[in-house]
Formats: structure tokens, C-alpha cells, sequence
């Protein structure tokens, strides 16, 4: 398996995890996945892989805001 797929497969387990979290209300744990959720993206991305929007959106929750102010604001 390619290492690409390996880290897409390890993001989708770890997001698996942070839901089971959630619903156990368990915010330490939560914050711990959180933090190893955002290492496995990052090495998807330096390694050249795109992660899932959903990945995205959990370390990066204001990165779409950021995206969407950049397109309302350009002049047609």
C-alpha cells in the first residue's frame, strides 16, 4: 500500500475516532485526536496528497471562511 493511502486510511480512522469522542463527551481525548489528525494531514499534504474536505474542516475550520471572503470579494 502506498504511503498516500496509508495516511488518507489513518485520517479516515482517526475522524472515526473523534466522533466516537464526541459522543462519549470526552473533550481530552477529543483535543489528542484532534492534534494527531492535524500531523496526518499535514504529512499527506507535504508528501503530496490532498486530504478529505471533512479532515479539513476539523483542522482547519477557518480556512473555508478565509477561501470564501477571498471570492466575494474579487470584482466581476
Amino acid at each position: 500500500m502506498k504511503m498516500l493511502e496509508v495516511l488518507t486510511k489513518r485520517i479516515a480512522e482517526i475522524e472515526a475516532e473523534i466522533d466516537r469522542a464526541s459522543t462519549l463527551a470526552d473533550s481530552a481525548a477529543q483535543a489528542e485526536l484532534i492534534e494527531d489528525l492535524e500531523r496526518h494531514v499535514e504529512e499527506l499534504e507535504a508528501r503530496g496528497g490532498r486530504p478529505p474536505r471533512s479532515a479539513l474542516a476539523r483542522v482547519r475550520p477557518d480556512e473555508d471562511d478565509r477561501t470564501e471572503e477571498f471570492f466575494d470579494n474579487m470584482p466581476i
